[in-house]
């Protein structure tokens, strides 16, 4: 996995260093480039079996490949240094490649795929043992098997390694009504060498004892088709298959006969095909357990004799216990089995840990097995993705949007047109192959989730491969900052802001000058701590929990900066601008208080000098107009813009920024609010692919109206948010008229007012309607609409009961069934 992402990082480096006019000559970067471009194909073919193998010498390719990009970026650091020997670094990669290949070569025979399979397949016989102790969760299988007019034959079983698919299953299976039931029952287990509908259809007829006079590809597909309904039409049979990695949508339902007497296919699988995540009832998605059943589960196998006693103090560490399990039951069971027999202190220091259990690659335990081969099974190109979500602390909810900014930061992907959709749709997939967890959803495309996290287990194998490959490094404690821990480590991540107080570990972080990224995640500390800047290379600083009296100006020298995040309480200085490679930048205050009651306070004015910034956020402060006589001063590729005022919402600044399409205004007075909204008259016609407005009134006078009128918006403008604005439900006829609204939100007396009757003809695609803390009493909705509308209604806590007018109590409910955040 590391040297994929060392080699995808590289080969992007390169990849602009070529369109731009810098030191190399042209038969230089075109020499590099072929090359590079022969590398990357080499290792995107190897297998993930041959990467076990050979990880030692993966580790070799890892560091060559890292100093040769060390070796790229010190020279655009120092431009005026040019004795740099670029062949002699790319003939370092290629000999650690070609040993890792030759190496691997030896070994292949010994790391077949058949072993790779039966490897598999013992530990999940071992790990499916253990789960007899499981508290089953089978009401929906048997509600779908009972029901009379259900005619779908097939029904999916999906979720996270170790949540009990299998064992659910099973005891479905070994129901006496169910065996009494079918004429034909089959258990087969599948696993990653069945990668096509011929190789399954061939499994079952074989254990329906049919002889197949052939079994290579060519076999005649319609031919076997034929075996198959033959086999299996004329009788009602029930096919359990097991652990099923295929990911393709159609493989099982394409070719099993339904006969309509009743038979059933259940598919068992960690992959959840993209039905899963929009049509519930096609799958059983496996819930974890809640904080009893795992006390109830940690208890039965820890005290596996009946006539062991657990005293009230014990029952109450050994319930925190289970609780930090995060309702994993193979995970409850482990920790379960670690716990029998133990003592009253080891329970106690159990409890104390972060982590009941440490997953690494090298135990030789059923779970981490089981964890460790579905990190495997991971396509490639995925796996760099993965790992990297690990960064994160503990219980982070870790926000799509930010994810994906970093991800492009990080050069794991470029930033071509729609780079935010092909990141958005790696993440989605690693939700899909149940190794990240989603949290919460997205207002509209049910399958799209804001938010999302790890599993304690799998964020513990993910720390400790990337510890081991380089890729990053967790610091909590003074002991994480020692400098044989930090050697070489492409990524520090400090989840203890306090070790930066430390002198010590200040001159430590001198021996990882070419760390690549430095991410502060916590807890914010009140008064400043002293961020060691020495990383020349660095590409990615996080550092909003951490506090700055004074904007500190060593931060101008990391001329490789593309993502920013800093908290200050002071202003930018004007040489911002010399970090030019800038495509996000997050800056804010420790308090949310004006600096002066004098009118706006501006970002310097060489802002618009920064032609890559993406995303800029930056709440309290505002975009100065650019000097009218420099047309030059455009930023063409900004995007989104948060945390203005309306003195950034002027035509001067607007029509600079041609492609923006999400803004975010903030109103702390009154007197702020006399234009808003105002500049959407003048420029709507400039933003054809606007897709995103949001308005937030701090503080607002209830008793009156804080914003003056709505403003025409442009008319392609797809989500609407608005807080505290005071306006009548008059004045929401501008709204109800855009074409492509799908989502509204109203929050904090956005509007005012018992009554809101909307007519026919309005918001003729709104899907999300949000409505909270509002002093409605009834709504009045087209009914046509009812059927495709959400609607989340969070009342004041004096409000009196709401009412929805054209629908039934039943319809409501099911649509206010999910709560909605940002």
């Amino acid at each position: 996995m590391g040297s994929y992402a060392a080699v995808i990082s590289l080969y992007q480096t390169l990849n602009r260093i070529s369109a731009s006019d810098d030191f190399l000559s042209k038969s230089d970067k075109n020499l590099i480039l072929d090359e590079m471009d022969s590398v990357v194909e080499k290792m995107g073919l190897i297998p993930s079996s041959k990467i076990v193998v050979a990880a030692s010498y993966e580790r070799r390719v890892i560091d060559a490949l890292q100093i040769f990009q060390d070796v790229i970026h010190s020279h655009l650091s120092d431009p005026d240094h040019h004795d740099i020997r670029f062949a002699s670094s790319l003939g370092i990669v290629k000999e650690e490649i070609a040993s890792f290949h030759t190496a691997t070569d030896e070994e292949e025979q010994s790391c077949s795929s058949s072993r790779y399979s039966n490897f598999a397949s013992s530990y999940y016989n071992t790990w499916n043992q253990q789960q007899n102790l499981l508290v089953g969760f089978d009401d929906q299988i048997k509600e779908w098997f009972f029901d009379p007019n259900s005619h779908d034959i097939v029904k999916s079983v999906v979720g996270m390694t170790g949540i009990g698919k299998t064992s659910l299953v099973q005891q479905f299976y070994n129901d006496p009504v169910v065996i009494q039931e079918f004429e034909a029952r089959l258990f087969l287990h599948i696993g990653p060498g069945y990668t096509r509908w011929k190789d399954i259809m061939l499994l079952v007829l074989g254990e329906l004892g049919f002889v197949i006079p052939s079994r290579d590809d060519k076999l005649d597909t319609a031919y076997l088709k034929n075996q198959f309904s033959e086999a299996l039409s004329t009788q009602k049979y029930l096919i359990v298959l097991d652990d099923v990695w295929a990911d393709d949508t159609d493989l099982v339902p394409r070719g099993f006969p339904e006969n309509r007497k009743g038979s059933r296919i259940i598919v068992i699988s960690q992959i959840q095909r993209l039905y899963d995540f929009i049509y519930t009832d096609e799958s059983i998605i496996l819930p974890f357990l809640n904080d009893d059943d795992s006390w109830k589960l940690l208890h039965q196998t820890a005290f596996s004799n009946t006539e062991e006693k657990c005293s009230r103090e014990l029952e109450k560490i050994g319930k925190k216990i289970a609780k930090n399990c995060e309702g994993l039951p193979a995970a409850i069971i482990q920790v379960g089995e670690n716990l029998r027999g133990k003592s009253f202190e080891e329970w106690k220091t159990l409890s104390e840990k972060e982590d009941p259990l440490v997953i690494t690659r090298y135990d030789d335990t059923p779970l981490s097995k089981a964890l460790f081969f579905s990190y495997m099974m991971l396509p490639q190109n995925l796996k760099p993705y993965f790992q990297y979500i690990g960064v994160f602390p503990k219980h982070y909810g870790i926000s799509r949007s930010k994810l994906i900014k970093l991800w492009v930061a990080e050069g794991f992907l470029d930033t071509y047109p729609g780079f935010e959709k092909s990141a958005g749709d790696t993440l989605d997939l690693l939700i899909r192959h149940s190794v990240i967890l989603r949290e919460k959803q997205a207002s509209v495309n049910m399958s799209r989730f804001k938010s999302c996290r790890l599993h304690f287990t799998f964020r513990s194998l993910c720390v400790s491969e990337a510890k081991s490959e380089k890729f990053f490094h967790i610091l909590k404690k003074y002991t994480d900052c020692t400098p044989e821990n930090i050697i070489r480590q492409q990524r520090l991540c400090v989840h203890n802001n306090v070790v930066l107080a430390l002198t010590q570990v200040h001159e430590w972080m001198e021996s990882v000058p070419n760390a690549r990224s430095f991410l502060c995640f916590g807890p914010k500390q009140q008064y400043p701590v002293l961020l060691p800047l020495c990383f020349r290379l660095l590409k990615v600083l996080d550092a909003l929990a951490i506090r700055f009296y004074e904007f500190p100006h060593q931060l101008l020298a990391l001329l490789h900066l593309r993502y920013l995040s800093i908290t200050c309480d002071r202003e930018l200085p004007n040489s911002i601008s010399t970090l030019r490679n800038l495509k996000v930048l997050i800056f804010t205050r420790y308090h949310n208080i004006k600096l002066t009651n004098n009118g706006p306070v501006y970002l310097p004015i060489d802002i618009w000098n920064m032609h890559k910034l993406r995303q800029l956020y930056c709440k309290g402060f505002d975009l100065p107009p650019p000097p009218s006589n420099d047309s030059h001063l455009v930023l063409e590729k900004l995007l989104t813009v948060s945390g203005v005022s309306v003195h950034s919402c002027i035509t001067e600044v607007l029509s600079r920024i041609p492609n923006l399409n999400r803004i975010a205004v903030q109103i702390e007075s009154a007197h702020d609010s006399t234009e808003t909204f105002n500049f959407f008259n003048h420029v709507a016609s400039l933003f054809e692919e606007f897709e995103s407005f949001k308005c937030v009134v701090v503080n607002p006078n209830l008793s009156s109206q804080i914003v003056r009128s709505v403003p025409n918006f442009p008319m392609n403008i797809r989500k609407i948010s608005l807080s505290g604005c005071g306006l009548p439900w008059e004045n929401m006829e501008i709204i109800a008229s855009l074409p492509n609204l799908i989502v509204l939100k109203l929050r904090w007396y956005a509007f005012c007012g018992p009554l809101w009757k909307t007519r026919t003809g309005q918001f003729p695609r709104l899907e999300f309607l949000l409505l909270e803390d509002l002093d409605i009493e009834n709504l009045e909705f087209d009914r046509r609409y009812l059927s495709s509308l959400t609607i989340i209604y969070l009342p004041e806590q004096s409000c009196v009961d709401f009412q929805l007018s054209c629908t039934d109590y039943n319809k409501f409910q099911m649509a206010n069934r999910v709560l909605l955040g940002d």
